[in-house]
């Protein structure tokens, strides 16, 4: 299988990354309990052109600093050797040496890397068979697609619901769901 993957809250905790330098550019002081937005930058009060200056300073920092979620990195690897892992995710291309940089610093194998925020495009023109991600909007993107997509939960997606959709909580779940689709691939 072609298994697209995405990074951020999905192989990696972003989010505490994020609020730790977030709150330095704010004053506030947020937690994972307050993370209820796909869009972390709202919870904040700002608007997009003050998330990107924040972003732009901090961001080369949040990205090196996010750790992998239990047994990503392991998971990873076992699918790397088995299917076609290309990394998808919709960080700016200015933040493309970093995050290469973060996926070899932690063994992260893959075949292609692509830094995009159209991702059901992307996914279609390269043909994936399944997306990993935790955005909601890529998973009912890809639902209304008939794609499957593996949703990893987030406080922020838990609305998201679809035949197309299936939610893992954890790596070992995601490997789960790996299986099953392979299986009902080769049928």
């Amino acid at each position: 299988m072609h298994i697209g993957v995405d990074l951020d809250n999905t192989v990696l905790d972003a989010t505490s990354a994020f609020l730790h330098y977030y709150n330095i550019a704010s004053g506030f002081s947020l937690t994972h309990e307050d993370v209820n937005d796909f869009y972390l930058y709202r919870l904040y009060g700002w608007n997009e052109t003050e998330r990107d200056v924040v972003y732009h300073k901090y961001g080369s920092d949040i990205h090196w600093n996010s750790s992998p979620l239990p047994m990503a990195v392991e998971v990873l690897q076992q699918l790397f050797s088995k299917h076609q892992i290309t990394i998808i995710t919709a960080r700016p291309l200015l933040f493309r040496d970093v995050t290469v940089e973060w996926l070899k610093h932690h063994k992260i194998n893959y075949h292609n890397i692509t830094l995009i925020e159209n991702k059901l495009q992307e996914c279609m023109d390269s043909n994936i068979d399944v997306l990993i991600d935790d955005g909601p909007h890529y998973a009912e993107e890809f639902a209304l697609m008939n794609k499957p997509v593996i949703l990893f939960e987030q406080p922020y997606n838990l609305s998201v619901t679809s035949d197309s959709v299936y939610r893992a909580s954890s790596w070992i779940e995601v490997n789960k769901h790996i299986e099953y689709l392979e299986a009902k691939l080769i049928d």
